[in-house]
């Protein structure tokens, strides 16, 4: 009875958090750069309603820049599967050892629905523990890529208080200040910067601390210029809070 309570209260506090960066929490996610739509459905017919809508709503919030560049395509190479979704580019909120999901069933409703394994899901449900056990970190972490990606931040941002955003291993205060310009261009100006997923947040003893709580910050590099292209920046939490980490870690 505990077990399941835990579990009922981690789908709980997940859904307030997704709620607040999604909008809709039914099983249909949109992709593509004319937001079609697909069903989903979930190999784990013992998951709660609300884990279920937690990990739609994550996988749109992947979905919602990178899955533009999405496509559907008939035709499979497991006969389990009648079509998949198709993207050039590996989504930059997974770690590498998770595959966003890409196998499409025949639904009966829908026409076609993504099938999300259970190996996903169950990453998902540690996930959820993981963020509950650290919530004001993984909460703060929507409202800083949000501040960052504003222009908002370019215009207010200083010499003085660039430090605050970033942690370059070794940098003194110095460094900051010399190299100002060139760490607004290169880090904040160009890259542009999207909502992390519950799966990239991870620890690693990599950095200023021994048990270093870090996230994949999604990044599309060079918009604008004709070659984008999709990255995971580690993003550090330091001094309690989030900054993009150079130096100490790269992203698993």
């Amino acid at each position: 009875m505990k077990t399941k309570t835990f579990f009922i209260s981690v789908s709980l506090a997940i859904s307030a958090l997704c709620a607040s960066i999604c909008t809709g929490q039914s099983n249909v996610l949109y992709y593509g750069t004319n937001g079609s739509s697909i069903g989903v459905t979930f190999v784990d017919t013992n998951l709660s309603v609300s884990a279920r809508a937690s990990i739609v709503c994550d996988l749109q919030l992947c979905l919602q820049e990178w899955g533009k560049g999405t496509q559907f395509r008939l035709g499979a190479d497991d006969p389990a599967f009648v079509a998949h979704l198709y993207n050039p580019d590996i989504t930059p909120n997974f770690p590498e050892t998770i595959d966003f999901p890409d196998n499409v069933v025949s639904n009966g409703t829908t026409g076609f629905a993504l099938q999300i394994p259970k190996t996903l899901s169950d990453a998902y449900t540690n996930a959820f523990v993981f963020a509950v056990a650290n919530s004001n970190a993984v909460t703060a972490a929507y409202g800083f890529v949000a501040f960052v990606s504003s222009s908002n931040f370019l215009s207010t941002v200083t010499s003085n208080t660039i430090h605050n955003y970033i942690l370059v291993k070794d940098a003194t205060n110095q460094y900051y200040q010399t190299e100002f310009s060139g760490i607004v261009e290169g880090m904040f100006q160009y890259p542009k910067y999207y909502p992390p997923s519950l799966l990239g947040f991870y620890c690693s003893p990599n950095g200023p601390g021994t048990n270093n709580l870090y996230f994949r910050l999604p990044a599309k590099t060079n918009p604008g210029y004709g070659y984008d292209g999709w990255h995971g920046f580690p993003a550090i939490w330091h001094d309690n809070k989030w900054k993009v980490c150079i130096g100490y870690e790269w992203v698993p």
